[in-house]
């Protein structure tokens, strides 16, 4: 009897502890989404911006050149080495994520997108969200395991925020870190960021892209055997 009610209690005690844990990673989740998706969602309307005026002015072309000195001149300014792999990196190891990092990639990119390089977001998002949740990972003094856990929320919160795509937000940046491998002790603060951020983003007026599909072939044996090979041979 007393053993079965010792169970009962660690049962209990293991119980309540795991949903502090919830809690936890609900709460940092959500604030990871709320303040990387405020500043991915400016940083998706000053490409909307930059964007939308290149194509007015297609003469800015010409400006290519010296917009690259520029990023060239800030980046060996700040010493900053340049990359989504930096962001990578930490989520591994103790490496860190310099804050200049979110600046530098906001300016950048505005400017290769103002003066019509081809470039595109997705990079650009995990380095802005990354950047910003490391800073906010040092700020609540985290430790090393929950730190890396805060890095990819900030990655799937800026994806988010950006593209419109939460569950694919949260799932790109588990995946992409560790090709083959699931970091499911993420799972749910990256899914909490990316909500957040998706819906804050939204609310400040940043809209997803929408593609309309056509015309939906009838669903049927073969079709079934077709899409399963092609998601095999993906």
């Amino acid at each position: 009897m007393k053993q079965y009610t010792q169970n009962i209690r660690s049962a209990f005690f293991s119980s309540i502890n795991t949903i502090k844990i919830l809690f936890k990673w609900m709460l940092f989740g959500s604030l990871t989404g709320f303040v990387v998706g405020g500043i991915a969602t400016l940083f998706y309307h000053c490409l909307t911006f930059a964007n939308t005026y290149r194509s007015a002015h297609p003469q800015l072309i010409l400006g290519l050149p010296i917009g690259g000195l520029i990023i060239v001149f800030l980046y060996s300014f700040m010493k900053n080495d340049p990359g989504t792999n930096v962001v990578l990196a930490a989520v591994h190891t103790d490496a860190d994520i310099p804050g200049r990092m979110a600046p530098l990639i906001f300016i950048s990119t505005f400017l290769t997108h103002f003066f019509g390089a081809s470039a595109g977001r997705e990079g650009a998002a995990l380095q802005l969200g990354g950047s910003i949740s490391n800073q906010l990972g040092k700020l609540f003094k985290l430790n090393a395991s929950d730190h890396h856990i805060v890095i990819l929320c900030g990655m799937s919160a800026g994806f988010s925020a950006v593209f419109g795509t939460p569950l694919a937000a949260a799932i790109f940046a588990l995946e992409v870190v560790s090709v083959g491998i699931m970091n499911y002790a993420a799972l749910v603060p990256c899914v909490f960021a990316s909500l957040v951020a998706s819906i804050f983003s939204r609310y400040l007026g940043a809209d997803s892209e929408a593609l309309a599909v056509s015309v939906i072939p009838e669903l049927n044996y073969i079709l079934l055997l077709k899409i399963i090979f092609l998601a095999v041979l993906f």
